[in-house]
């Protein structure tokens, strides 16, 4: 029993108390009323109902929060059995057939099914064992625009282990995605951020960003990307030590953007002008733990080398689009 409720059951037993004890003593005292015995007994029968009727308040409310609590309960239960009874299902979708391998639409379902059933953690887990690598049979199991919707869930998710693994993941996978395409990227961090993803979910992110940026095909289109996403990350990150970083990498495509004749670059409904660039690639600063810097001088060297050979505009499918970053 809750210490409200152990409150609530005293303050009625004490009710009853008072409705038993009290007007026998209010009848036995010497105490006299101004109307004599009939007054005195009018008088008890009145306190004595008042008592009453807050006791039977009082135990009737007690009995109702107990029953809407025994309810909040039972429903919380019957919503978790049923989110693993659906899991459950949705891992069906995922394991092979009698026939052989399951087909990759159902497996794709299972996965979604599980980001939309608060099992992040697990959809991100068995995405492990489900995405292709690159230079892996091109058989694939999940195609790559699947996997990023899980990992996107995975980001979105409030499990810094989800997240994690998310990362990783997408890490792992970077040379074979596509920076101008919004599909290959989850839109958890397209042009924002979270800044309480644990240090090394953050560090993951921006590595599989240059990563993928530098295997990517060299344009403007794909400049424009890397550039304005590098700066959805160090606007909303508040520690000095990764902004630094990040200010490494936007200088380096700062550079290059500079040398094309537009200047700014459209974001959803934002705006990124080239002096909010410049702003974030002043901030640009030697980490103090060497090794990290080391690695994020290496991330910028790897960007330096790729940004200039970007030129031209894409001329794939979504080549529009990439205007607006």
């Amino acid at each position: 029993m809750s210490e409200d409720s152990k409150k609530l059951a005293a303050a009625s037993l004490g009710v009853v108390v008072l409705v038993a004890v009290l007007p026998a003593v209010l009848l036995l005292s010497p105490v006299a009323f101004g109307g004599g015995s009939t007054s005195r007994l009018t008088a008890v029968l009145t306190f004595a109902g008042v008592l009453v009727t807050a006791s039977v308040s009082l135990i009737g409310l007690m009995l109702n929060r107990q029953t809407e609590r025994r309810l909040a309960q039972e429903q919380a239960d019957q919503q978790r059995q049923l989110r693993l009874d659906a899991a459950m299902r949705a891992g069906q979708l995922i394991s092979p057939a009698d026939s052989g391998a399951a087909h990759p639409a159902s497996m794709a379902s299972g996965l979604l099914a599980l980001t939309k059933l608060d099992n992040a953690d697990l959809a991100v887990a068995l995405l492990v064992d489900l995405w292709a690598e690159e230079g892996e049979e091109e058989q694939k199991r999940i195609s790559d625009e699947t996997a990023i919707l899980v990992i996107d869930a995975a980001l979105r998710s409030a499990s810094p282990n989800a997240q994690l693994v998310a990362a990783e993941l997408l890490c792992r996978h970077a040379t074979k995605l596509n920076v101008s395409q919004s599909l290959h990227w989850p839109s958890a961090v397209d042009g924002s951020w979270n800044p309480a993803y644990r240090p090394k979910t953050k560090l993951l992110i921006v590595e599989a960003l240059v990563r993928m940026a530098t295997a990517s095909e060299p344009n403007e289109g794909a400049l424009r990307s890397v550039a304005v996403r590098l700066y959805g990350i160090w606007r909303e990150e508040p520690r000095a030590s990764v902004r630094g970083c990040i200010g490494k990498l936007i200088k380096v495509v700062f550079d290059r953007l500079c040398q094309f004749r537009h200047k700014e670059l459209v974001h959803g409904i934002q705006m990124v002008a080239l002096s909010d660039l410049e702003r974030a690639a002043a901030s640009a600063a030697e980490n103090p733990d060497s090794y990290l810097n080391d690695l994020s001088d290496n991330l910028a060297n790897r960007l330096k080398e790729w940004a200039p050979s970007c030129q031209g505009h894409p001329i794939g499918p979504g080549a529009l689009a990439s205007a607006a970053g």
